[in-house]
């Protein structure tokens, strides 16, 4: 996809030739099963192939990196032709000429479900990693965007609804955060995560690793809004996943700074919804009181 950089060689030989920044990579997969990530019913290969690329992307911002190149290997079903494959890698195309990375080789085989496996690298700017254990008491916690769209999106789907355009692309075409963070990192962000598999779920990932607790506001979660999902928006935002936002954490006093000038030079919201605290759960107020959150988030292994 695209035309090698000097020094490089993608596509066509038995491995791709990369130019490594020096000093720190990242790297990270992603395995997309049919019938577990996706459905086909619902799911073109355009945006498939988008998705695909986006959620490995999105892993990289998370770390406060920026993706670079990419492996991309196929297991197809024979009933797959030939067009249905290249619009997938069509979807792939958009994806990566959006963040500026390249597919530079991958792998084909015969499957009885359509496989997708994505393998990226990327690196930081320059040695600063952004991991989830540097939450610190006191510091603010922020979310990009808005929560809990891609659970009503396919909700809608399945409804066989196609509108409101902006929360069905939320589930078909997340966007991988990549240009905000490239302004985020410079307010020097304590942790991060990307919200995949719920807020709930993955900010608890970060007290866990941070050995904090984190108190929420719900009236600060930017919500999504379509009444013929079925819905509820709290619970959509807090559990719903595959939102690909980011959620971190950051000094108090640098929060709002950070928070305009990423909204300033992306145009996406950033929001300001709880605090770290001392290590002792997770919770979130609403309704004049304080409760406890378990998080109900999608678990890889159990569901």
């Amino acid at each position: 996809m695209g035309e090698p950089s000097e020094g490089e060689v993608w596509v066509g030989d038995d491995a791709a030739v990369l130019r490594a920044p020096a000093g720190t990579i990242f790297f990270t997969a992603d395995l997309l099963i049919q019938g577990v990530h996706f459905d086909l019913e619902l799911t073109g290969p355009e945006d498939l192939g988008y998705k695909a690329i986006a959620v490995n992307a999105s892993d990289v911002a998370a770390m406060g990196g920026t993706p670079r190149r990419a492996t991309v290997s196929l297991g197809l079903q024979p009933s797959l032709d030939v067009e249905w494959v290249e619009r997938l890698y069509v979807g792939m195309k958009h994806c990566c000429d959006e963040l500026g990375l390249a597919v530079v080789g991958g792998d084909i085989s015969r499957s009885d479900c359509l496989l997708i496996s994505v393998a990226l690298i990327g690196n930081p700017a320059g040695r600063r990693v952004v991991m989830r254990n540097g939450a610190m008491v006191g510091d603010a916690i922020c979310v990009t965007g808005v929560l809990g769209r891609s659970a009503m999106g396919l909700r809608l789907l399945r409804a066989g609804i196609r509108e409101p355009e902006d929360i069905i692309a939320a589930h078909l075409r997340p966007k991988a955060r990549v240009r905000e963070v490239e302004i985020l990192r410079r307010f020097l962000p304590a942790s991060m995560i990307d919200v995949s598999d719920g807020l709930a779920a993955d900010l608890s990932h970060i007290c866990e690793a941070s050995n904090v607790g984190a108190v929420l506001d719900a009236a600060s979660i930017p919500l999504a809004m379509s009444n013929d999902s079925g819905l509820d928006p709290l619970e959509a935002a807090l559990h719903g996943g595959e939102d690909y936002e980011l959620c971190f954490t950051i000094a108090s006093d640098r929060a709002r700074e950070a928070a305009d000038a990423v909204e300033s030079k992306t145009g996406t919201r950033v929001s300001i919804i709880g605090e770290v605290t001392e290590a002792g759960g997770l919770f979130i107020k609403r309704d004049g009181s304080k409760q406890v959150l378990e998080p109900k988030g999608w678990d890889h292994l159990k569901q």
